[in-house]
């Protein structure tokens, strides 16, 4: 896998670049679903289209659905940022990024975590 480019990192684990609208994130509190841009064994991002931000839950649970049926159910997770990142034509159409932290994992979580990088980075597609 190939860790993404950096002026400076100052994340704990190296994030990695997801295939191009491969996987994706959907949770109970949010009625649609969010691409995935970047993911790590601390956490990960992701694109969606809103005016409004995500729904901040203290205990957030979510799942990631990827390729080849990749798929982590129940991550705990926490909201690092969520911030606008472009605007649609007529400033319409809203792309917001939230960055989220994972909250403890069980080892079998970490495992399927480990195999979600592989499959999903964009260096093994």
């Amino acid at each position: 896998m190939t860790p993404l480019p950096s002026m400076e990192e100052r994340r704990l684990s190296r994030r990695f670049r997801v295939t191009d609208k491969a996987a994706f994130v959907v949770s109970a509190n949010w009625p649609g679903k969010g691409t995935l841009v970047d993911i790590s064994d601390g956490g990960f991002a992701f694109h969606y289209q809103s005016s409004t931000p995500w729904p901040n839950e203290r205990n957030e649970l979510c799942q990631v659905i990827g390729m080849h049926e990749s798929f982590i159910d129940n991550l705990p997770v926490w909201t690092v940022a969520d911030q606008v990142v472009s605007l649609g034509g007529g400033h319409t159409l809203v792309v917001r990024r939230r960055s989220l932290k994972f909250g403890p994992l069980t080892s079998n979580q970490q495992f399927l975590l480990e195999c979600f990088i592989w499959i999903n980075s964009m260096s093994h597609c």
